[in-house]
């Protein structure tokens, strides 16, 4: 009876070992598997990011040579941002056209503060024109110009209500209006022509009008 015990009790504990053995190669083997997952994990990350940073990089590149007034192309699938400084360098050489192209571009899919900042932009390059054009007496081209750029300073001030570069410049445009009475029979076909303040424009007067 005592051996019989003692069988028993041998192959209780070889079973046990084995269990145990069995246990432990399968959680090295567990192991294994995870530590080679996350592996991977790591990889597709660092590939990822790498492929961002490249795409950044380019971005950059293109905004960094338009802001120094070379004129690079931009897809229409651009980065916002992108356009943005696409529509700036056509609005500093007076391609008000091709800069309102951009505009419409933008505000499709950007953010409200960058759309609210590019028409801003552009209602003072459409208000600097027109202080030119009626020095130049022409003075319906001028009217047409100011009524677009209040447009664009409503929409900036849609964006931003508390803008008050914009509604500054707004009330500066609406007094042009007002000592303009032809400005307000001048219509234009054409719609939708960092970030300068109305002081810093060249050619206009400073101070409140």
């Amino acid at each position: 009876m005592d051996g019989f015990v003692m069988t028993i009790r041998a192959a209780a504990a070889q079973w046990s070992f084995s269990v145990i053995a069995d246990l432990y190669g399968f959680f090295r083997r567990a192991r294994t598997i995870l530590f080679t997952a996350l592996f991977g994990v790591l990889v597709l990350a660092a590939v990822a990011a790498a492929a961002l940073w490249g795409v950044n990089a380019a971005r950059n590149r293109t905004i960094a040579a338009l802001m120094n007034n070379h004129d690079v192309k931009v897809a229409t699938d651009s980065a916002p941002r992108v356009i943005f400084a696409r529509a700036y360098f056509f609005m500093t050489h007076s391609r008000l056209d091709d800069a309102q192209v951009m505009v419409s571009m933008l505000d499709i899919r950007g953010s409200k503060r960058l759309r609210a900042d590019l028409h801003y932009d552009m209602a003072n390059a459409r208000l600097k024109r027109a202080f030119d054009m009626i020095g130049e007496g022409k003075i319906d081209a001028a009217g047409a110009l100011v009524g677009l750029a209040r447009e664009d300073y409503r929409e900036s001030l849609r964006l931003d209500p508390d803008d008050w570069n914009a509604r500054f410049n707004f009330d500066v445009a609406s007094r042009l209006v007002r000592e303009y009475p032809t400005f307000t029979q001048t219509p234009d076909a054409r719609r939708r022509g960092a970030r300068p303040l109305w002081t810093d424009l060249p050619s206009i007067p400073r101070g409140e009008p």
